[in-house]
């Protein structure tokens, strides 16, 4: 048993070293959007089909049904949430080369018919890089 002990502790401090190496969480929606937010100090709670994300700098709440996926990552760069009065809003995209794709009526509908690979997408004024999987 005291060997078990020993080695729960090993590879949690692997883990731990390991994940120094990525100072931000991604949180991914199915819609396309990343969140991204220090990882230092991050606390997740879980209640009633929500996820919080809490840093001391940001609070952040998503609903379970629609996430994707959550990574540790080293860049800073994500997605915010693309709505205006909750209704969708036109995204214009663009190829990593800088070809113009077009525009399309929402962040889903561009991700939907998109290959995988990173786009540029602008909305209300702001612009973001999408990576479609």
């Amino acid at each position: 048993m005291k060997k078990f002990f020993i080695l729960l502790a090993l590879v949690a401090a692997t883990l731990t070293a390991h994940a120094d190496e990525f100072p931000y969480l991604a949180i991914e929606r199915t819609n396309g959007s990343v969140t991204v937010m220090a990882a230092a100090n991050l606390t997740l709670t879980y209640a009633d089909g929500t996820l919080t994300a809490a840093n001391g700098e940001a609070n952040e709440t998503f609903e379970t049904a629609s996430l994707s996926r959550m990574y540790f990552t080293d860049t800073a760069t994500g997605i915010a949430e693309i709505a205006a009065a909750g209704r969708a809003v036109p995204v214009d995209v663009w190829a990593a080369d800088g070809r113009s794709l077009g525009r399309f009526p929402s962040l889903q509908d561009a991700t939907k018919r998109l290959n995988k690979g990173t786009y540029v997408i602008k909305a209300n004024g702001t612009t973001f890089k999408v990576a479609v999987q």
